[in-house]
C-alpha cells in the first residue's frame, strides 16, 4: 500500500490528482489534502498520518513547497517527495534535487508519466520495506543467538555467568527457577522436541539447544501452595505424552527445581542432566525423573572387573572377534548390577576402546578407514541414548575392524586380491563401481584399495585398465571387422575419443596405428 498526500493551493487540481491516482491502481491511497505547506507540516508524520509520499506544488502561499520539503525531510528524512509546477525552471529544480525530491513534474500532469513514476517509488518502498523487515528479524535473531549462547555457557560451567543471571533472566526471578534437560535418541525426535517446545513456548522462558541429542528449558515455576517439583513433572508428562509414537525416537527427560538459598542455573542443570541420564540403564523408552528418584549406586570397579579386563586384553592381542564380542556384554552386565552412574560407564568404554586400539595392531587404522577421517569417540559414545545401543555399537566396531584386518593377519588376503581381479576379468566389458566391487568380497571400499595396492603395486582402476587394454589389443588384431570405437565399447568405454587416447597413452601409440603395425606382421 502506497499512501500519498496532495499539497497544492488549487482544489480542483488536488481533487484530479486524487482521481488519477485511484484510478492507476488500488494499492494506492490518497491519505492526506492540503492548501499550503504550512497546514501540511503539521499533519504529516503525526501517529494518526503515515505518509509514503508527496506531491506537492511549489508556489503556495505561507509556505512554498520547497522550504514545505525541507522541513519535512528534517522531520522525515525517508519520505519520498515529488513536486509539481507550472514553471519549467531550472533553479527549482537544482533545489528540489538538493532536497532529495524524487522528480520534478510540470503542470499538466503527464499520466503516463506520473503512473511510471507512482510504480518505481512504491517498487522502491516495497524493497526498502521487506528489507528492513530482513534486518530487523536477522537482529532478533542475532539478539536470540547471542542470549543462547550466554545460556549455554553459564548452564554448562556457572562461575562468574552466575551473577549476571538476573540480567540475562529476568522474568525468572520471580517464583523458583527449573531446569528440564531432554536427552533425544534421534535427530527425529530432536527436531521433533523443539518443534512442540515453539508450539508450547508460552509455558517457558528459554529453550536451549545444548548439544546434538541435549534441549535445555528454563522456566519459572510459582509455588501457590504446591509444591514446584509436581508442577514440573506436570509439565514433563504433557511432553512426554506429545512424543509418545510421534517423534520417531525417544527422550529421556531430567528434572530440576533450584532452591530457594544457594541454588545455581549451573547446578540445577547437572541435577537435571544426571537424572536424564539414568535413563541409559533402560531400554529405549520415554521416561522422566528427577535426581531424588534415582537409586543409590555401588563402586563399579569393586566388581569383577579385573578378571574380565584381563581376558579382554587376551583376546584382543590373538584377535579373537568371539571372545571379545562375549566378554563386552559381561563388562555392562556388571556395570548394571553395580548401578554404576552415567560416567563411570562412560570411563568403561573409554577404557574398552583404549585397550581395543593398544592390543590389536592397526585397530585405528582401520576404525578410521570404516568411519571416516572426522571419526570422534568420545562424541559418538556421548550420542547413544541408551546402554545397550553403546553396547552393540561397541561389538559392531568390533566386528567390522577384525573382519578388516583378518585379510592382513594371514594369506587370506592374497585370496581376495586373486577373487577382485577373477572378477574383473569376467566383468571388465561393465561399469564397475569400487563400492560393488568391495562388496564381493565383503570388504570396505577404502579398505580393499589399500589391499589391492600393497599386494599388487597397482591401483584397482590401474589394474581395470590393464585388463581392457589386453581385451582391446585382441580385438584389434582379431576383429578387423569392428571399428576403434566400437572395440572400445566392447571393453567398457562408451566414449570412443577417451578410449583413443587412453589406449595411446597405455599403449603408445593409438588403436589404428596398433592394429596396422600387428596386422603388418602377420
Amino acid at each position: 500500500m502506497l499512501n500519498i498526500a496532495i499539497v497544492d493551493d488549487e482544489e480542483i487540481i488536488r481533487l484530479g490528482l486524487e482521481k488519477m491516482i485511484k484510478r492507476f491502481s488500488s494499492d494506492y491511497r490518497v491519505v492526506g489534502s492540503y492548501e499550503d505547506g504550512a497546514e501540511a507540516l503539521a499533519a504529516i508524520g503525526t501517529p494518526d498520518l503515515q505518509v509514503d509520499l508527496i506531491i506537492t506544488d511549489i508556489k503556495m502561499p505561507y509556505m512554498d513547497g520547497l522550504r514545505f520539503i525541507e522541513l519535512v525531510k528534517e522531520k522525515l528524512p525517508g519520505i519520498r517527495c515529488l513536486i509539481l509546477s507550472g514553471y519549467n525552471d531550472f533553479e527549482y529544480a537544482r533545489k528540489a534535487i538538493q532536497f532529495g525530491v524524487d522528480d520534478y513534474m510540470i503542470k499538466p500532469v503527464d499520466l503516463q508519466e506520473l503512473s511510471k513514476l507512482l510504480q518505481t517509488v512504491d517498487k522502491q518502498l516495497s524493497e526498502r520495506r521487506e528489507n528492513e523487515e530482513q534486518q530487523a528479524l536477522a537482529a532478533k535473531q542475532q539478539r536470540g543467538h547471542e542470549l543462547e549462547e550466554q545460556l549455554r555457557k553459564l548452564l554448562q560451567s556457572g562461575g562468574a555467568g552466575e551473577h549476571a543471571a538476573p540480567s540475562l533472566l529476568p522474568e525468572l526471578q520471580s517464583g523458583r527457577g527449573a531446569v528440564i534437560v531432554f536427552r533425544t535418541s534421534n535427530m527425529l525426535a530432536h527436531e521433533s522436541l523443539l518443534h512442540y517446545l515453539d508450539e508450547i513456548k508460552a509455558m517457558f522462558h528459554h529453550v536451549v539447544v545444548m548439544d546434538n541429542n541435549l534441549i535445555a528449558v528454563l522456566l519459572s515455576v510459582q509455588e501457590d501452595g504446591k509444591q514446584p517439583e509436581k508442577s514440573v513433572r506436570a509439565i514433563s508428562l504433557r511432553l512426554m505424552d506429545y512424543m509418545h509414537n510421534r517423534s520417531g525416537g525417544f527422550i529421556a527427560i531430567g528434572e530440576s527445581v533450584l532452591p530457594h538459598v544457594g541454588g545455581t542455573w549451573h547446578g540445577a542443570y547437572v541435577e537435571g542432566l544426571t537424572a536424564s541420564r539414568h535413563q541409559f540403564y533402560k531400554e529405549r523408552e520415554t521416561f522422566a525423573m528427577n535426581l531424588k528418584d534415582l537409586p543409590a549406586k555401588a563402586e563399579l570397579w569393586k566388581f569383577n572387573m579385573p578378571a574380565l579386563d584381563e581376558q579382554f586384553k587376551t583376546a584382543c592381542e590373538m584377535l579373537d572377534a568371539q571372545t571379545i564380542k562375549t566378554v563386552i556384554p559381561l563388562f555392562f552386565a556388571e556395570a548394571e548390577r553395580g548401578k554404576a552412574g552415567y560416567d563411570e560407564i562412560m570411563h568403561m568404554a573409554g577404557h574398552l576402546f583404549y585397550t581395543l586400539t593398544t592390543k590389536i595392531d592397526g585397530f585405528l587404522d582401520a576404525l578410521y578407514e570404516l568411519q571416516g577421517a572426522t571419526f570422534d569417540f568420545h562424541r559418538t559414545v556421548a550420542s547413544h541414548f541408551a546402554m545397550r545401543d553403546l553396547k552393540e555399537w561397541l561389538i559392531a566396531i568390533v566386528d567390522q575392524v577384525v573382519k578388516a584386518l583378518e585379510p592382513t593377519r594371514n594369506a587370506s588376503s592374497k585370496r581376495v586380491i586373486e577373487t577382485v581381479k577373477l572378477w574383473i576379468q569376467e566383468h571388465y566389458r561393465e561399469e564397475i563401481e569400487l563400492t560393488a566391487l568391495s562388496e564381493t568380497v565383503f570388504l570396505n571400499a577404502s579398505y580393499l584399495s589399500f589391499l589391492f595396492k600393497r599386494e599388487t603395486n597397482q591401483t584397482i582402476t590401474e589394474y581395470i585398465t590393464s585388463v581392457r587394454m589386453a581385451k582391446a589389443k585382441e580385438y584389434l588384431k582379431d576383429r578387423l571387422d569392428l571399428k576403434a570405437y566400437q572395440i572400445g565399447e566392447l571393453v567398457g568405454y562408451a566414449d570412443g575419443i577417451y578410449f583413443n587416447k587412453l589406449f595411446k597413452k597405455t599403449v603408445g601409440v593409438t588403436p589404428q596405428k596398433y592394429r596396422n603395425q600387428t596386422s603388418g606382421s602377420q
